[in-house]
């Protein structure tokens, strides 16, 4: 799917917790040297994480996408009533009902805009983008304030729990993926595209039969429980951006050269490394932050995008990715 853009970044908010977890302490939680023969370093060697940022057991998804949106308020001194519409885009919500954006509104005073809930895995925050942009497009808004908050910590102690009940070499694989994410909340402002800066073109591409690659749920009683297998979604998220970058130069009109950041989705070290190759930009132009903040999951562009330091002109291709297996390529000037 392709999609003209309409609107613009107009400011970027976003935010970690205190709380530093090292990749040792949590290889560490599951006696991985004794029972699985792994050293408590095998998970940062493997993908370059060192820690995470968890926040307290008590936290909420939208306590950490309210701190985004505020700081993405205060930094461009916009009226919280001058919001039309309040977009949360996280994989998990406060409640199952009502949307969780109402909470964020009701928090951060934006009390004319209307409000809805997005979600889609780690890809969840492209995707309202898009929402956001359609509805400035449209006119039914003027500024829309697109928010994620997530606490993944929660499904991690989950699958330390479970690794250390059932500690056989099966169940390491398929859970120890969930210790490589971190808790963090992002936030943009869009408003209506200038005649200098705003998103050129989005594109979307799912491909469902790679659903069980990664997946959370809950079971008959109620228990969180799913599986990552990070080398396999990873492997089909950088084959599928691959048959897409060529078209989305040639849709932008840009050259891998033009591209002042390439802002992706961070799960990890080989990960970025492929998608900087893949879309030809040298990796002094792909930031990260995984390494001391983890897979923030639907957190992980905005959060990469304001700690990247990019000014007003800058060219920036987003790579988004999440499980299902959906995938976003977004060409846009600040």
């Amino acid at each position: 799917m392709n999609m003209t853009g309409f609107s613009r970044i107009e400011s970027i908010g976003s935010y970690v917790p205190e709380q530093k977890i090292s990749s040792e302490e949590l290889m560490d939680e599951i006696q991985s040297e004794t029972r699985f023969n792994v050293p408590n370093t095998w998970l940062e060697d493997l993908t370059g994480i060192r820690s995470r940022r968890f926040a307290g057991p008590d936290a909420n998804p939208s306590d950490l996408a309210i701190e985004a949106g505020r700081t993405a308020l205060e930094k461009c001194g916009m009226d919280p009533k001058d919001i039309g519409m309040v977009i949360y885009c996280g994989i998990d919500r406060d409640w199952v009902e009502p949307a969780t954006s109402h909470r964020v509104q009701r928090q951060l005073g934006c009390s004319n805009a209307a409000c809805l809930d997005v979600t889609n895995a780690c890809h969840g925050f492209t995707n309202g983008m898009s929402v956001g942009d359609a509805m400035i497009a449209t006119g039914a808004a003027e500024n829309v304030l697109v928010v994620t908050g997530e606490v993944p910590s929660h499904v991690a102690l989950d699958c330390i729990a479970d690794i250390n009940k059932n500690p056989t070499q099966e169940n390491f694989q398929q859970k120890v993926g969930g210790l490589t994410t971190g808790d963090a909340g992002g936030a943009v402002i869009l408003q209506r595209a200038s005649p200098h800066s705003g998103v050129k073109n989005y594109r979307f591409s799912s491909q469902g039969r790679y659903a069980e690659l990664c997946f959370y749920k809950y079971d008959e009683d109620g228990k969180r429980c799913g599986q990552m297998l990070m080398e396999k979604i990873s492997a089909a998220a950088i084959h599928l951006h691959k048959t897409l970058i060529s078209d989305t130069y040639k849709i932008l009109d840009w050259r891998p050269a033009d591209v002042d950041y390439l802002i992706c989705h961070q799960a990890g070290q080989k990960v970025l490394q492929r998608f900087a190759e893949l879309a030809k930009v040298e990796m002094a132009k792909a930031p990260s932050t995984f390494q001391e903040l983890g897979n923030l999951t639907s957190a992980s562009i905005p959060v990469t995008l304001d700690m990247t330091g990019t000014r007003e002109g800058d060219r920036i291709l987003i790579l988004g990715s999440g499980s299902g297996l959906s995938v976003s390529q977004i060409g846009l000037v600040l």
